[in-house]
């Protein structure tokens, strides 16, 4: 496979992409309540049920990024980028973040 610059900025696409998603899903309470409905949404009961489903919860983000980006070259460049994210934060920044929450209990990362 050759790393083309085109290659590369699709890479970088998807990992921007998907930081700002779960960005987004982290600051989920503050939009919520400036949006007036705090009510309806709840970003810890989210991130626990991301916890406690990993696998689940990846398989959801795969289905999201192959559905939005197809199966074209820079497409799955796109793809590859958001996978790499979305295993990073499912699989060890939320367990690093439940840890220290906890006090620095056993890290389980769930394999």
């Amino acid at each position: 496979m050759n790393l083309t610059p085109s290659t590369k900025s699709s890479f970088i696409a998807g990992v921007g992409l998907w930081v700002l998603l779960w960005a987004l899903l982290f600051k989920a309470d503050e939009i919520a309540e400036a949006g007036g409905f705090q009510r309806w949404v709840s970003s810890e009961r989210c991130l626990r049920w991301i916890r406690n489903h990993k696998s689940t919860s990846l398989l959801g983000t795969e289905l999201c990024n192959y559905g939005h980006t197809g199966l074209d070259p820079l497409g799955v460049s796109i793809a590859i980028g958001g996978t790499l994210t979305n295993v990073l934060v499912i699989y060890f920044l939320l367990p690093m973040l439940e840890r220290a929450k906890r006090g620095g209990a056993a890290l389980h990362l769930g394999f």
